[in-house]
């Protein structure tokens, strides 16, 4: 058995580099990848500290972290026939049973993983289409991408289906809660669906003045130094956006809504943080969850679209590229948000 190095989660709060996860062998329809970025996401920080839950997939430690990678096609299965060596994907996966003791909800930071041919696998009757390994779990995307790039173009898709999940239409006004690379993200792309106003709220006036320079934000409320309630008067929305993850936004979030406006939960409900108290919700108005992603492999091509024609430049919503060895400085960098988002790189020289 060969084995290869990754970023896992041995223990609550022990993140280390481990050099003992299975090489994942190939079956018949697999492809490996070599993974060279993975993106770090809140939702890792979310499985170090213990808050991920049995329902969003959390298996116990130690546990493979990631789920952004981006990497390039380096072995066919015997029966591959949809996909060629070199090509790029994101979202690498590893099979449940990684192997040698460790879980993993995705496992993007190590340094190889598993894509399917899916459309080989149907074609032969091996299982139906919504039966392939890694349905809806895998994406192709072009050469003109680079790899670190490539790490965000999940996160990117993730908040376009998500303002397209929330109906987001032109002439709507929008209040959005978080200012991070997926509430940035996700206010760019209100704006994209035709959201005639967009206001965002958050308390670090940095990423505020991002959203204002890469989203078109058109207004943005500091907590740090505002009152929200008062920022906003009397004015109200047609949606109102929980982009950071927690319940009392979500119950804020409403009392600013229109008649007939939506609450829209994107950010992931932590545990601990799961209960939600709907009789505080503002009579006549409805709650969107979308605490899981939905529909974000489907925008792909779209995104590469905004990408290829200008509209769109991923390097705008990662701040730093980091060696996975060094995962402690990334985090480091997270947590005292020094960076607005890190990349992790798997190959051997990383840009800083």
């Amino acid at each position: 058995m060969e084995y290869m190095k990754g970023i896992a989660v041995t223990g609550k709060n022990t993140v280390t580099v481990v050099e003992d996860i299975p090489v994942p062998e190939l079956g018949p329809y697999d492809c490996l990848c070599r993974v060279h970025a993975c993106g770090f996401c809140s939702t890792d920080f979310g499985i170090i500290a213990g808050k991920t839950t049995a329902a969003q997939g959390f298996r116990g430690y130690p546990a493979v972290l990631g789920h952004e990678g981006a990497g390039e096609v380096i072995a066919l299965g015997e029966k591959v026939r949809h996909i060629r060596l070199g090509e790029r994907f994101i979202h690498p996966n590893l099979r449940p049973a990684v192997g040698n003791g460790y879980t993993k909800i995705y496992g993007g930071m190590a340094q190889f993983g598993l894509v399917c041919d899916q459309q080989a696998m149907v074609e032969d009757g091996v299982c139906g289409e919504t039966e392939v390994p890694f349905f809806k779990k895998q994406g192709r995307f072009s050469q003109k991408i680079s790899f670190t790039d490539g790490a965000m173009l999940l996160s990117l898709c993730e908040c376009l289906s998500a303002a397209r999940n929330f109906g987001v239409k032109s002439g709507d006004s929008v209040l959005s809660f978080g200012a991070g690379p997926m509430g940035t993200a996700l206010a760019l792309f209100m704006k994209h669906c035709g959201a005639e106003k967009v206001t965002v709220v958050d308390c670090v006036e940095e990423r505020l003045e991002h959203s204002k320079r890469m989203a078109g934000t058109d207004r943005t409320i500091n907590f740090a130094r505002q009152n929200v309630a008062e920022a906003i008067g009397a004015e109200r929305f047609d949606l109102a956006v929980d982009a950071v993850g927690k319940s009392e936004i979500i119950l804020e979030c409403s009392g600013y809504l229109k008649q007939g406006g939506t609450v829209c939960s994107l950010g992931v409900l932590k545990k601990g943080d799961t209960m939600l108290d709907i009789g505080k919700l503002q009579n006549n108005t409805a709650l969107h969850m979308l605490n899981f992603p939905y529909g974000e492999y489907d925008v792909l091509p779209e995104v590469e679209k905004m990408i290829g024609e200008g509209a769109l430049n991923p390097r705008e919503f990662y701040s730093h590229v980091v060696p996975y060895t060094k995962i402690r400085e990334a985090m480091r960098l997270l947590e005292s948000r020094e960076a607005f988002k890190v990349v992790l790189s798997f190959d051997e020289i990383a840009e800083h």
